[in-house]
């Protein structure tokens, strides 16, 4: 029960917020809404507006998604010369283009609110201490011992030899976690500044040549030789930040994410990660459930994530998606004209065809991972 409501709140406000980008923003350009829907399929619930040019709030009863149904002067033969001019299609191209763009960006803005949430309540933390290293790993070769703690993490210049480095603080291992995803991800060296028991704080450089060489489909960190260190107990402490500290690590941590998520794009389309890591509704349901169970702190964290991922998700090419329309929106900007009717009609049925696949191979992920484990 408790993975069924958390997944449906993480809709309602996942959802809610991304809708609410376009339809404020339409408001904002003075183009009338005619209903915004959380959910697709049959109505549970609706508020209708007295007048017609108001707009309709509807809870549909299949949560996977929402729209928000703007005035389209060629579907409606009533109009007024006045109501005409507050539809869609009748606004001058970078009104469209604003209203299109304000969902994903609702996603990345609410993703930095709650990570800012999450810093200013000084949450809990685990210590970046590392536990022995796998055998052959660059860790290994680079004496690094059980009980040593990472200090700092800097990106390598793949064109600077032995460069000096200004390393960025890593008090936890959450942020060094990320840290690391971003530079695997976009193939980049870095270095990391370790303090040793017996050897003091030291650098270890992990170079660009040997991170593209990692195999994505595997653990990444124990290929690195980098693993959290599982003490009893825990080495946690208290992350205490002020107001602007934690608006910046919100930022930070929502830019590392972002970068994380778009490589992991890249490299599924360019066959480096095979189709098997993608989780659907019941993948996501089940993370919701478990974030939610080990309190609100997780559960906001697991909100900010999927935000970034469904903001970027709409911002792919597809023609169903917020991105495809801003590309069709780039081709008017750049050729003075729309594509073709009959060419958007093809596109979006390709589109949607594409979705569909998407959707059952991360359907069939999930029902697998749950008869496998």
């Amino acid at each position: 029960m408790m993975t069924i409501l958390a997944f449906l709140l993480a809709i309602l406000i996942l959802v809610g917020f991304h809708e609410f980008g376009h339809y404020i923003t339409a408001k904002f350009c003075g183009i009338i809404v005619e209903r915004f829907s959380i959910g697709f399929g049959p109505v549970l619930w609706k508020k209708t507006p007295k007048n017609p040019f108001d707009t309709e709030f509807v809870l549909s009863a299949i949560p996977l998604g929402g729209y928000v149904k703007l005035l389209d002067s060629k579907e409606r033969s009533d109009l007024t010369v006045d109501q005409a001019g507050k539809a869609f299609d009748q606004q001058v191209l970078w009104k469209r283009s604003l209203v299109v763009a304000a969902g994903p960006f609702a996603n990345f803005l609410l993703a930095w609110v709650l990570l800012s949430a999450l810093f200013l309540s000084n949450p809990m933390q685990v210590k970046p201490i590392l536990d022995d290293p796998n055998t052959n790993t660059i860790a290994a070769m680079e004496g690094v011992e059980a009980g040593d703690e990472v200090r700092g993490f800097a990106l390598l210049d793949a064109n600077v030899a032995e460069q000096a480095v200004n390393f960025e603080d890593i008090p936890s291992w959450n942020r060094l976690r990320w840290k690391l995803l971003r530079a695997i991800f976009s193939g980049e060296g870095f270095a990391l500044e370790v303090d040793h028991e017996s050897k003091g704080v030291y650098r270890i450089d992990f170079p660009k040549e040997k991170i593209q060489s990692l195999n994505m489909e595997q653990d990444l960190f124990e290929q690195l030789g980098l693993k959290m260190r599982r003490s009893t107990p825990m080495a946690t402490f208290r992350l205490e930040t002020s107001f602007f500290q934690a608006l910046t690590l919100a930022s930070d941590r929502v830019y590392d994410i972002t970068v994380v998520s778009i490589m992991s794009i890249r490299a599924l389309v360019l066959g480096e990660v095979s189709f098997s890591q993608i989780s659907g509704p019941i993948g996501i349901a089940n993370m919701a459930g478990q974030s939610a169970q080990s309190g609100l702190i997780p559960y906001l964290g697991f909100l900010a994530l999927i935000s970034i991922s469904l903001g970027l998700m709409n911002l792919l090419p597809l023609p169903m998606l917020d991105g495809g329309q801003l590309v069709f929106d780039f081709w008017e900007f750049i050729y003075g004209k729309g594509v073709s009717a009959d060419f958007k009609a093809i596109a979006v049925k390709l589109g949607l065809g594409g979705i569909l696949i998407l959707t059952g191979i991360a359907v069939f992920n999930d029902i697998s991972r749950l008869f496998h484990g």
